[in-house]
């Protein structure tokens, strides 16, 4: 079960892990995203970590940066932010899938704009940031988006362990461990015995 207090206080965070796994822009690079960072993220045991790659973005410069996310998530078919293709690539499930994603995300009052389909992560987390869930009753439907992140996340790093160091994989490693932050231990152990 999601404890929704916990995400909710997560809310702000979700902004900065989406812009920073999304294509890079000069935004990143400047004072005023680090000191926005450090007054707006959460104290998770995330927090001072992630600042630490902010700075490592930081010491790029911004074609620098464009040209590694390019050739690590748009020139390689290893590495995807499209969460539902590592399981599904493109079938009509994903299809399916996609668009309970988007039937989801207008639930809560959210309509994509612009070509990005519903299952790309900077969009998941830009979703839980800025939609209205806390005081609705269907906040639990938020499950879906939870496993899709959580299957998506694992079979990208378990792709990418050749280079398990690259600053973008440690963002994705703080998703993980923000988003398992926010269910309730005992359907995390529920979960364990049944797969067990």
């Amino acid at each position: 079960m999601i404890n929704i207090e916990k995400l909710n206080s997560l809310k702000q965070g979700f902004v900065y892990l989406s812009r920073l796994l999304d294509y890079p822009t000069g935004s990143l690079l400047t004072d005023d995203f680090v000191n926005d960072f450090k007054t707006e993220y959460s104290e998770t045991p995330s927090k001072k970590k992630l600042l630490n790659i902010i700075y490592k973005m930081q010491r790029y410069s911004l074609e620098e940066l464009k040209t590694h996310y390019v050739s690590l998530f748009e020139l390689n078919n290893r590495y995807t932010l499209y969460m539902s293709y590592y399981k599904m690539t493109d079938s009509r499930q994903r299809g399916q899938l996609l668009a309970k994603l988007k039937m989801l995300y207008e639930m809560f009052g959210v309509r994509i704009d612009g070509t990005e389909m519903s299952d790309y992560l900077p969009l998941m987390l830009e979703f839980l940031a800025f939609s209205d869930w806390k005081h609705d009753d269907r906040q639990q439907d938020l499950k879906l988006l939870f496993s899709v992140i959580e299957d998506g996340t694992f079979n990208l790093l378990e792709n990418s362990k050749v280079q398990s160091e690259d600053m973008y994989f440690e963002i994705i490693k703080i998703v993980r461990a923000e988003f398992k932050s926010c269910l309730e231990e005992n359907s995390v152990q529920e979960e364990g015995k049944s797969n067990g």
